[in-house]
Formats: structure tokens, sequence, C-alpha cells
């Protein structure tokens, strides 16, 4: 199970972004985010987004697996990934394959 403070906490730190910046973002007190940083403060889905939107995230990243962490998602990476999203399988299937043809060839 994940930790939300200690994730909050390593991304914040990994942006260089300080507890009262952050706090000032999302229209907390500073204690409030330190609260939630230390587990002595409970944090409501409402303002997780908020947090992840002042760290430029999503949900889906916040939550996403530790290799994708420190990754920065540009707004073009997200507008490919939101409409491959949308393919079936076998569409992601055969844009996968396209891509790394083009890379293949592109290289250099």
């Amino acid at each position: 199970m994940i930790d939300i403070g200690n994730r909050i906490r390593e991304i914040r730190t990994a942006k260089k972004i300080t507890v009262s910046r952050l706090a000032q973002e999302i229209g907390v007190a500073q204690s409030f985010v330190s609260g939630i940083e230390a587990g002595t403060k409970k944090c409501s889905l409402e303002n997780l987004d908020k947090i992840c939107h002042a760290l430029g995230i999503t949900l889906h990243d916040f939550f996403a697996p530790s290799e994708d962490q420190g990754v920065e998602m540009t707004p073009d990476m997200r507008q490919i990934i939101d409409a491959a999203r949308r393919l079936t399988p076998r569409q992601r299937k055969i844009l996968l394959e396209v891509m790394e043809e083009w890379l293949a060839n592109n290289q250099g």
C-alpha cells in the first residue's frame, strides 16, 4: 500500500517545491501539508487532486509504479498517452510497431 504522505514529500522534493509553496498553491496552511506528509493528517481525494495539480502531475502519475517516478510528462506526451488509451489493444500494438519502425529508421 502506498504511503500518501511520503509519496507527496518524495515528489515535492524531487521538484524542489517547498512545503510552504505547496500549501500556498493549494490554499491550505503549511502545517496541514506537513501533517499529511508526516501521516498525522488525513488527505481527502479533493486535496490530493489539488496537490497533484500543484506538483504538475495527475492522480494517475501519483499512483504510478516507482519506475515512472521522476519522469516529467510534457503536455504532448500526455496527449499521446491519452489518445493511446482510447485505442483497442490491437490498435495499440500496431501503433507501437509503427512507432518502433519509425524510430529505427530515423535515428541519427
